[in-house]
């Protein structure tokens, strides 16, 4: 009986000691490795007839059955994955795909120069009057509204003058000169110009991408309901300001590819939004997305993202500005009206080769 029990031991063991053997053997096998850069698909052939195929992680790559024999893989994201081809009677291949990233290893210098070209358009108008008479008996009768200041007042003769602000005088007298009348009117318009926003200059890795924010956060509280009924407040936080997401793309021939996503926001206070309590003031954005291809020192501009604001004020004198048709008179009344258009220039340069040194900065004394 014992000498059973040994043998059906050595047995056990011989079996596993193989089946030991036989995984070893199947891990230390070799797969063949496909090589395919970001954005690019490749035709695997097979030597029999494909039956289906499976990719363990999607996100680097997929696949599908092409013909009889064929499989496409397609390369979405850098990394390592495994592709099995299953064939007829249960047979099957695996292959290791790398997706990189062509040029990988090489630096790019973006020069970046966001502006906002603002086309302001401001008018004003307003109206001063002076009249005066003289009655039956000699006396003086004068008065007038100076509302908006624009011309000089003079007491001797008194009256209204023509003065460096004032764009137009109409004036009245009677010719017995027993009655006069006076009027001067303002209408002034400007124009805009021009503002740098940010002048930043982002290194990266071909492939990965460069952010800069120019800006700040808003706090968003946003309220849940907990089991027991009450009430948890959370902030998640929203960046504003000048933003911008640069991606460029070292390709074999040298050109450089860039995805370039500009973002300009600023709060909007006219219009709140209230929310568990909270006033919480809403965001304007002008936003683009493109993906262009240049070489070193070509440029990229990109405009027309314009945002129009206009801005009325209206100042009347108290009781005679209400009365209808002569308030017109007896108002000033100024529109403000601007038209923003955000600006973006980017300038790719390839780094060959860092330097060792610093460079000096500005605030650097040159030694004697």
């Amino acid at each position: 009986m014992l000498s059973r029990k040994i043998s059906s031991a050595v047995v056990c063991g011989t079996v596993v000691a193989a089946l030991l053997g036989v995984a070893a053997a199947v891990r230390a096998e070799v797969h063949d490795r496909i090589r395919i850069p970001v954005g690019r698909g490749e035709v695997v052939t097979s030597t029999e007839e494909v039956r289906t195929v499976a990719i363990a992680e999607p996100k680097i790559a997929d696949a599908a059955v092409g013909s009889a024999r064929t499989v496409v893989v397609n390369a979405k994201s850098p990394g390592i994955t495994t592709l099995v081809v299953y064939n007829e009677g249960a047979r099957f291949k695996v292959y290791d795909v790398e997706v990189y990233i062509p040029n990988g290893d090489k630096q790019v210098a973006l020069h970046v120069r966001m502006a906002e070209v603002s086309d302001e358009a401001g008018r004003e108008l307003g109206f001063d009057y002076y009249g005066d008479g003289t009655t039956a008996d000699g006396n003086l009768v004068a008065g007038g509204l100076l509302t908006t200041k624009i011309s000089p007042y003079t007491d001797s003769p008194p009256g209204l003058t023509v003065g460096p602000a004032t764009d137009g005088f109409f004036g009245f007298a009677h010719n017995l000169r027993k009655f006069r009348f006076e009027t001067t009117w303002k209408a002034l318009e400007s124009t805009g110009d021009l503002r740098v926003l940010a002048t930043p200059t982002l290194v990266t890795r071909s492939g990965q991408p460069a952010f800069f924010l120019s800006g700040g956060e808003l706090a968003v509280p946003i309220a849940s309901t907990a089991t027991a009924g009450q009430t948890n407040v959370t902030i998640e936080w929203k960046e504003f300001g000048t933003k911008l997401e640069v991606t460029p793309t070292v390709e074999e021939d040298g050109s450089i590819t860039l995805k370039v996503a500009p973002e300009l926001s600023q709060l909007d206070f006219s219009n709140p939004l209230a929310l568990s309590g909270f006033t919480i003031p809403s965001l304007i954005s002008r936003k683009a997305s493109t993906t262009v291809n240049l070489r070193p020192g070509e440029h990229l501009a990109i405009g027309g993202l314009k945002q129009t604001e206009s801005i009325k004020v209206v100042r009347r004198i108290p009781i005679l500005g209400q009365i209808p048709f002569l308030g017109f008179f007896f108002t000033n009344t100024r529109t403000d009206q601007a038209t923003h258009d955000l600006l973006v220039v980017v300038s790719p340069e390839m780094v060959e080769q860092a330097s060792s040194t610093v460079p000096p900065l500005p605030t650097d004394r040159k030694e004697k």
